[in-house]
């Protein structure tokens, strides 16, 4: 199996139509139906999410969801990198687009580095929002993302943010939340996040 994962990666900074290009052409055509959200049809597969090759993921509408509704509501953003509870690239882009967000890890090198930038830039409430996992359902169509986090610094410093099991289902106008469930917040400790 070839692939072009790196080079995909850079480009994908310039231009997104141009990326999904290139991957179809790098990969082989597993990858590439996963890539634009198409499958083969045969007995032993169901059909695939109808919202599966659309821009918005329901990833990025779970973690916009996630952000905008915690109390208090963070002004910028940590995500977690090299661990199991890294948000995926969508769920990165999703923090991106609502704020200021930077990589943080249980290196206590880069915690002080990105905890005296933060303090630098002023006193802002910031989050380290944790990805939990998901599950799918519906041939894809339902999927529940659960996300947890903590704030980092300022007044509400070690504050552990409710984990969530966020249900985003797959409609005719695209992705959608018919429901968000609150989990008691004892699940989210702060020892689940990196350098807690």
């Amino acid at each position: 199996m070839t692939s072009c994962r790196p080079f995909f990666l850079r480009v994908l900074a310039q231009s997104r139509p141009l990326a999904v290009l290139l991957l179809g052409a790098c990969t082989d055509g597993g990858a590439k139906a996963r890539a634009t959200g198409t499958r083969r049809a045969d007995a032993s597969q169901a059909s695939p999410s109808q919202c599966a090759g659309r821009d918005t993921t329901a990833l990025r509408v779970a973690v916009l969801d996630y952000i905008t509704t915690a109390n208090p509501r963070p002004q910028r953003f940590l995500s977690a990198f090299g661990t199991d509870s890294a948000l995926p690239e969508d769920g990165f882009t999703s923090l991106q687009d609502k704020g200021p967000t930077y990589y943080y890890n249980d290196n206590p090198k880069n915690q002080a580095q990105v905890r005296a930038k933060l303090q630098e830039a002023g006193p802002y409430t910031t989050m380290l929002v944790v990805y939990k996992g998901n599950k799918e359902a519906d041939n894809g169509n339902t999927v529940t993302v659960t996300l947890g986090g903590h704030y980092v610094g300022g007044e509400f410093e070690g504050r552990v943010a409710p984990v969530r099991n966020i249900t985003v289902r797959c409609d005719s106008t695209g992705w959608r939340l018919p429901s968000s469930v609150t989990r008691p917040a004892g699940a989210a400790a702060p020892a689940a996040a990196p350098g807690s």
